[in-house]
């Protein structure tokens, strides 16, 4: 046969089996190929879209494959539509027992096994473990990382997923699986009712009282005064209030704890799009006042970084410690038409002279860092950091082994949070100065001899410790301030 005959003939099946791969597309209703661009921003622009998008959901139904289940699909798109916002704290509830166990997590009373979470480097770390909750009795330890929940790996959960899996009814079995400094173990635990106290408190020597707050659930404001009253009978004449590792909680607890404590002025604003919509104000109810310093670091997020950002501004506390994690955003429980529930960030909260929280965090008075023991997942980092040439003092626009050092070691002591580059953009130049602020140094854009030398100190101090094994160096700080 002639070749060009052949070369016809298999252009025409090709051309034939396009046709008919793709000829159903003249089933499609004609708005759904509607292109008319609209304010992407007005009510009209969302209405046509429903009214396309209800379309497509038609359409799958009549011609997809499969079944198709509306509801699915619209938990889907409620879920998709949340995530689009980019927001982590926001999240659509697909099912009622998954809000639930979120407002447990918060409200200082729910159904699981007793233990305190942090997240770091992608590690979920047991924080704490409640005394009266069964992780206690069945062997789990401060420290352990939690690597799977009843066989589901966590490494790319979230931590609000993470709490919400070992929560559940009492008296079901949740088995954990836990590291332990390398060792791998599984742990069945029965699920309990547990009562968290966010609040503990003890003299210490020279009249300080010392008082910790682990959370903000729905009591801490009371838990405050009755353990602020137990003290001073004690003879308490300074207090000492501990928000390290405090992942935060509800803000009104926050505000009502600055309300006792502040005198007069403002305790904290709140904007919605660049415009603050509310503020508050202290009411004047304040008990007497009395030489305070609150201990923050790394891990006081939220409403911590709420509360210790009115008192720094209004002077009513010395901060001491290292700048605290960065999340000036709160959180609304939302309850749709359908039923359906879903936590969404409302609005930024800024400090009283209305300084950013939201990825700034607050910087104390005093920068003291705690590396006594030295640290195994920081050493780890260390021994592979990129050395830092003394010869070069790179500025914004370089990049190079010297500038890639710089944010490694500015990242593990928590000033640089974003992806390694080895390039100095603005965000190097923002976390550098801040460091060199905390230090004492000039802050400025580069990085300087001195800079590098005390950014080699800091990171090998947190890598392989600088002091005796447990001493407390923030906490030290505290004391001496107060015996002044």
């Amino acid at each position: 046969m002639d070749k060009k005959i052949v070369k016809v003939i298999a252009l025409v099946i090709a051309m034939a089996l396009i046709i008919t791969s793709f000829s159903f597309v003249v089933f499609l209703p004609s708005s759904f190929a509607e292109t008319k661009k609209e304010d992407t921003g007005s009510r009209e622009y969302l209405l046509n879209r429903l009214v396309v998008m209800q379309e497509y959901l038609e359409f799958l139904n009549k011609y997809y494959k499969d079944k198709v289940d509306y509801a699915e699909l619209m938990d889907a798109a409620m879920e998709g539509a949340t995530e689009a916002l980019g927001d982590p704290y926001s999240v659509f509830y697909v099912s009622e027992n998954d809000s639930e166990k979120f407002v447990e997590s918060v409200s200082g009373a729910y159904a699981g096994i007793g233990v305190t979470m942090q997240t770091s480097n992608g590690k979920h770390v047991v924080l704490s473990v409640n005394a009266a909750g069964p992780a206690l009795k069945a062997g789990v330890e401060t420290g352990d990382i939690i690597t799977k929940i009843d066989g589901k790996d966590t490494t790319s959960l979230s931590l609000d997923q993470l709490v919400l899996l070992m929560r559940g009814e009492a008296g079901t079995k949740v088995t954990v699986t836990i590291n332990r400094a390398g060792q791998v173990k599984d742990i069945a635990i029965i699920r309990e009712i547990v009562t968290t106290a966010s609040i503990s408190y003890e003299m210490l020597e020279n009249k300080i009282g010392y008082m910790l707050i682990s959370g903000f659930d729905s009591d801490v404001a009371k838990e405050f005064r009755m353990a602020k009253i137990a003290l001073v009978n004690k003879g308490a004449e300074s207090l000492i209030i501990d928000l390290r590792n405090n992942p935060g909680g509800y803000i009104e607890g926050a505000v009502e704890i600055a309300d006792q404590l502040i005198p007069q002025g403002y305790i904290s604003h709140f904007l919605n799009k660049g415009n603050i919509i509310e503020s508050e104000k202290a009411t004047g109810a304040a008990d007497a006042t009395m030489p305070t310093v609150v201990l923050v670091n790394e891990e006081s997020a939220s409403s911590s970084e709420l509360l210790a950002g009115a008192l720094q501004d209004n002077k009513a506390a010395t901060l001491v410690g290292t700048t605290t994690f960065g999340k000036g955003i709160a959180q609304q429980m939302i309850t749709l038409s359908s039923g359906d529930k879903a936590k969404i960030s409302v609005f930024y909260f800024v400090t009283p002279n209305k300084k950013d929280i939201d990825h700034v965090g607050i910087t104390p008075d005093y920068v003291v860092r705690n590396g006594a023991a030295g640290n195994e997942e920081a050493k780890a980092k260390y021994i592979t950091f990129a050395p830092m040439s003394e010869r070069e003092k790179p500025t914004i626009g370089d990049t190079g082994l010297n500038v890639y050092g710089a944010q490694q070691r500015l990242a593990l002591l928590g000033y640089y949070k974003e992806e390694l580059t080895g390039t100095f953009d603005d965000t190097t130049a923002a976390a550098l100065k801040k460091f060199q602020k905390d230090e004492g140094l000039y802050p400025y854009a580069v990085l300087d001899n001195t800079t590098k030398s005390k950014l080699e100190i800091e990171a090998y101090s947190m890598a392989y410790g600088s002091s005796k094994k447990g001493e407390d160096l923030q906490l030290q700080k505290a004391v001496e301030l107060l015996k002044k």
